[in-house]
């Protein structure tokens, strides 16, 4: 088998889901905010929450432990979009800090058959 390693994707992801309805959840179910070398993506889920993603250009490992998981991975997150859309922060806000998850994101080429 000719299987290459993984490479790393240029970044990292938190992935979590809040407990939140925005404003503007009857228009619009999907959003995407937009910035130098990170982005965070929020998708409706249904039952009043919003699973949202913090993507990050940051080195393999290069998040600090105490910032991979619950309440450590909000606070690590909170200045990485500082004046950012308020949503952002509303989402952030209203997460249960034991559902934040981090994982570094790696990437293979495709196969063809």
């Amino acid at each position: 088998d000719d299987e290459s390693a993984p490479e790393w994707s240029g970044f990292t992801c938190f992935a979590a889901i809040a407990n939140c309805v925005p404003h503007d959840i009857e228009e619009v179910g999907y959003k995407v905010f937009l910035g130098r070398r990170k982005y965070f993506v929020s998708v409706d889920v249904g039952g009043g929450r919003i699973q949202w993603y913090a993507f990050l250009n940051v080195p393999p490992g290069g998040v600090p432990e105490a910032g991979r998981r619950g309440e450590g991975a909000l606070e690590y997150l909170r200045p990485q979009f500082e004046g950012w859309s308020d949503e952002i922060f509303e989402l952030i806000d209203t997460t249960p800090f034991e559902q934040v998850e981090q994982r570094d994101l790696y990437d293979r080429p495709p196969t063809l058959t």
